[in-house]
């Protein structure tokens, strides 16, 4: 159980020493990060545990170290490094000994199910695989993170892998979306017809002057108006509301 406020947001020399004791067999009461093979699927695909204590869409993994070290991803992708190997250090001994490394990596999807890696495409997935320096281990952290939006190019080759089946339900979906477009747009003939005859109607009854009620008499001295309102009686009536009965009363 994560406690209440609590953020994970390590340093690299901290990431190394939370893989160090997964790799000692003490691992570390940390439940967001998951154990799994991040070469099976896809970043957006991977099972991952949405939690409080982790900020901005970061994702943890443990996973094993390749036997071939080729990083794709089951022939939809592979795994390409941004740059070179970063070297961490433990800052807080006074000579600094080489305990991990650092791997930048971006995920490249491949176009047309070809596994040609010159036509692949950049998606926005980045990764940082750490792994120790000081101990033997198969063992890998793996920080996964999607970073800005997708582009066109990015769907574009995202759909090439989607079946001719998807396609046909996105069309007929658009076409039942303008079907309703239309029919919200367009006036039923018996309602138009009512409306017509609504717009002949007089704005107010005919009514004679002798058939005004006598107006009350003025107090003013000078002219007085009387306005009667003869639709008054088909609105509905009014309905005086109840007060609101007191909060407390179980306290009287």
């Amino acid at each position: 159980m994560v406690p209440h406020g609590f953020r994970f947001n390590p340093t690299d020399e901290e990431l190394i020493q939370v893989l160090d004791r997964k790799a000692s067999g003490q691992e570390m009461p940390l439940h967001f990060i998951l154990e799994t093979n991040v070469y099976e699927r896809e970043p957006q695909d991977l099972e991952w545990n949405e939690s409080t204590a982790l900020s901005n869409g970061e994702r943890f993994y443990y996973c094993k170290r390749e036997i071939n070290d080729s990083r794709e991803v089951h022939g939809l992708g592979w795994w390409k490094a941004t740059s070179h190997v970063k070297k961490v250090y433990a800052k807080d001994h006074r000579h600094q000994p080489l305990v991990g490394n650092k791997r930048p990596l971006t995920f490249h999807r491949f176009k047309d199910n070809e596994r040609n890696r010159n036509n692949a495409v950049k998606t926005n997935w980045i990764m940082h695989e750490y792994s120790l320096e000081s101990r033997t281990t198969e063992w890998k952290l793996c920080k996964i993170k999607y970073k800005g939006k997708p582009s066109l190019q990015q769907h574009s080759s995202r759909n090439d892998f989607e079946t001719g089946s998807s396609t046909n339900v996105g069309v007929e979906q658009l076409d039942q979306e303008r079907s309703l477009v239309a029919a919200d747009s367009a006036m039923p003939l018996d309602h138009y017809n009512q409306w017509s005859n609504m717009q002949q109607l007089p704005l107010s009854p005919p009514y004679h002057p002798d058939d005004l009620p006598a107006a009350p008499p003025s107090t003013s001295g000078g002219g007085h108006y009387y306005c009667v309102n003869y639709q008054q009686e088909e609105l509905e009536p009014i309905v005086h509301e109840q007060p609101f009965p007191n909060l407390w009363s179980w306290m009287n």
